[in-house]
């Protein structure tokens, strides 16, 4: 396993370099001053020596190359540089001021999403072709056609309002961190990933229930529980483990739309306002540390595989 996890470290570097890449380029290309980002209207009072002094400063005039040179070897050092509009203010202070308030929602967004979609795929796959699965399964379609920010806004009318529904939850906002105020958002980003777990565990455990250990355990007398939860689900949840590392990246875009709905101080609001004000710098930052999540989360799942089905063994 130690020397799995080393080559699959290794192999990672590549791959962030290619995706490194690839980020600056699209952030190169994306339309926008710095100078008037950083300055707005005071802009149109400049000289043009005085713009190229200031884009001198920023490093922006200088050749594509050289600056994806500085880039990836800002990279390296984990330098992201300064924001244009905080000016002053490391993009890595900002992004650590945000990043654990993302995780925050992501975790328990995932937590919502398994303890919602889990049981309800397990009822669906046991009471299958009955009315009880078939309601299911129309739920479940509806959570993956509806948008995260629909769903946001009638959780926030319903669930915050007493006019419209019950007065539970905080309508937005981060508050002094207490735990109602990440309920209501983790709700609404787990939900929409809820529906997805909730097809696959029922097509998983659909597809277990023919194997043939199974009818050897009921053979031997064991308990309905026992077969359910040891043999059938332990089973059945690598498929659902498979989809929730893929579904990182829709929990890291659904934070976007989420956190902007809820005035949530994570990464998602940030990247809002940073390409609203083509604040190159923390554009970058965002993308890079958003990739190397997904990156690290898919090889957490190559090693739960392992942990839940014994007979995965890596060398």
């Amino acid at each position: 396993m130690s020397k799995y996890l080393l080559r699959r470290v290794v192999q990672l570097i590549p791959t962030l370099i290619i995706i490194y890449t690839i980020i600056f380029v699209l952030t190169y290309l994306m339309p926008g001053d710095p100078v008037r980002a950083l300055y707005g209207e005071e802009v149109n009072r400049m000289t043009p020596a005085q713009i190229e002094q200031i884009q001198t400063r920023l490093g922006v005039n200088r050749p594509f190359f050289v600056q994806y040179a500085d880039f990836l070897g800002r990279m390296l050092r984990l330098d992201l540089g300064e924001s244009y509009i905080m000016k002053g203010e490391d993009v890595s202070d900002v992004i650590g001021y945000r990043l654990p308030r993302t995780l925050q929602l992501m975790l328990g967004g995932l937590f919502f999403s398994m303890a919602i979609g889990v049981p309800a795929g397990i009822v669906a796959a046991l009471k299958q072709y009955t009315w009880i699965d078939y309601a299911l399964m129309v739920i479940a379609l509806i959570g993956v056609s509806m948008p995260v920010f629909w769903q946001a806004l009638l959780a926030q009318l319903f669930l915050t309002q007493s006019a419209y529904g019950i007065a539970l939850f905080p309508v937005a906002g981060y508050g002094d961190g207490a735990i109602q105020y990440m309920i209501l958002p983790s709700i609404v980003l787990g939900t929409h990933l809820s529906a997805s777990v909730a097809r696959i565990t029922r097509s998983s455990m659909l597809e277990v229930k023919t194997m043939d250990y199974l009818q050897t355990a009921r053979a031997k007398g064991l308990l309905g529980s026992t077969i359910l939860f040891r043999h059938h689900l332990s089973n059945a949840l690598i498929p659902v483990i498979t989809v929730m590392g893929l579904q990182v990246s829709g929990l890291l875009t659904g934070s976007i739309l989420t956190e902007s709905v809820f005035n949530w101080p994570g990464l998602g609001r940030a990247t809002v306002s940073a390409i609203q004000s083509r604040d190159m710098p923390i554009i970058m930052g965002l993308m890079a540390y958003g990739t190397l999540i997904i990156l690290v989360v898919n090889l957490i799942t190559d090693v739960l595989y392992a942990i839940i089905d014994p007979r995965i063994r890596y060398s």
